[in-house]
């Protein structure tokens, strides 16, 4: 790239030391080590609420009708779509704080002129080295891309959690643009950042991952391993996969066989219309062709806390699953679709709005409740002080209940439990 600057040069060099996103490795790396205090995190939205946004212009949304032409398949189809969308894909460089442990003392076969297989034996489980974790900088990378003509940039929250410098480079590499953070949540694996340019960015248009079909081509664009601007292709593999990791099972992902790479995080799962249909997040480590994304409409629910970036979710203190066959006949409840209350927690807003074990939901803020993929993603955008509205049905009869989400205790929000 022309005009590299030496933090990017260090960077290269270290990546090419490791097969992993992250330059170095962190003894704990889910631990939060800069806070929101932090200079990096852009302070401009501190003082607005969800309330106060207005999403409806903050990205383009692609055409979602079911008449929507195919898009035809030659040899140039995919080379036409890459065209499109790269300008819009920017790859992400961060230096970040790491924690690493150091081992502070003797090492036991220290003390011997020869090692005796008895007596080492003995001095290895004697605590003469003890770790102490200390915190160093080191890099990562990953990939992202532009939302708006405003600047603001959609990627992983592991991409660029712990940074205290990042780095956006756009597809044509010849320009660095500094970047600050403006909300992660953690619980999606998501984050918005924020350049300022000097040009007007080109941008990727939102699709509607709720209609994707199993076995649709996809494009995944991306960093792979350092080697910027990389496109590959593959089909929807699955969809609703639950995470591969329990820390993110409130996540339904898309799976794909386009390869995604470490360094690829953040990027844009795209389809033939050159619309996002998903982040690009996780791989499976000894599997091949096994890829995860975090479906589009799952970003554009929490877009509003990235926006402020306050993710306290809402509690509610109720556990649903999806209603079986033989407990809707018990039930006397017609429909194949809806969710049947399992538990209420005690002194919960579930409690105090009158919500029994059995009941059956079958509307969220007056959005049909047709699967729990659908019931976890808007239990994602639930804040504390936020209205909820429930369809239920009980004894043969319809109810509305509305309650008000308290600060969350320990649990989950409105726990949405796989079927048994």
């Amino acid at each position: 790239m022309t005009g590299k600057t030496e933090f990017l040069s260090s960077l290269v060099i270290g990546l090419s030391l490791l097969a992993g996103c992250s330059v170095s490795r962190t003894v704990n790396e889910g631990k939060i080590l800069v806070t929101q205090d932090s200079p990096i995190f852009d302070k401009r939205f501190e003082s607005v609420t969800i309330k106060d946004i207005n999403l409806k212009n903050f990205w383009v949304q692609g055409d979602s009708s079911d008449e929507r032409e195919p898009v035809p398949l030659d040899n140039h189809t995919f080379s036409r779509i890459t065209e499109q969308v790269k300008r819009a894909v920017v790859n992400i460089y961060t230096i970040r704080l790491e924690e690493r442990d150091a081992k502070f003392g003797i090492a036991p076969n220290d003390l011997l002129p020869i090692r005796i297989p008895l007596v080492s034996a003995i001095l290895d489980i004697i605590p003469f080295q003890v770790p102490i974790p200390f915190k160093e900088e080191g890099y990562s990378l990953g990939s992202g891309f532009l939302i708006n003509r405003e600047g603001y940039i959609l990627t992983n929250a592991h991409v660029i959690s712990n940074s205290v410098n990042i780095r956006v480079v756009l597809s044509e590499g010849k320009k660095e643009y500094p970047a600050t953070i403006i909300g992660i949540d953690r619980m999606t694996d998501t984050a918005l950042i924020k350049i300022e340019p000097d040009f007007t960015p080109a941008v990727l248009p939102f699709g509607d991952s709720d209609k994707l079909k199993m076995g649709e081509v996809v494009l995944a664009m991306g960093n792979p391993l350092g080697f910027q601007h990389s496109v590959t292709s593959g089909l929807i593999s699955a969809k609703e996969r639950v995470a591969p990791s329990a820390s993110d099972r409130y996540v339904n992902f898309l799976q794909t066989d386009s390869a995604i790479n470490p360094g690829s995080s953040g990027g844009p799962l795209v389809n033939l219309h050159g619309e996002v249909v998903g982040i690009n997040t996780a791989i499976v480590e000894h599997a091949q062709l096994i890829g995860f994304a975090i479906p589009i409409n799952t970003v554009k629910d929490v877009m509003g806390m990235l926006i402020t970036g306050k993710t306290e979710r809402g509690w509610f203190g109720a556990h649903a699953a999806p209603i079986s066959p033989a407990e809707a006949l018990e039930l006397n409840y017609s429909e194949s679709e809806g969710m049947i209350i399992k538990g209420v927690e005690k002194d919960s807003p579930a409690e105090q709005s009158g919500l029994k074990i059995n009941d059956v939901i079958t509307q969220l803020n007056k959005m049909p409740i047709t699967n729990l993929a659908i019931l976890r993603r808007k239990l994602l955008a639930l804040v504390p002080g936020q209205e909820i509205h429930l369809t239920i049905f009980r004894d043969r009869e319809t109810l509305e209940i509305t309650s008000t989400l308290a600060r969350k205790k320990t649990g989950d929000e409105i726990k949405a439990e796989p079927a048994s």
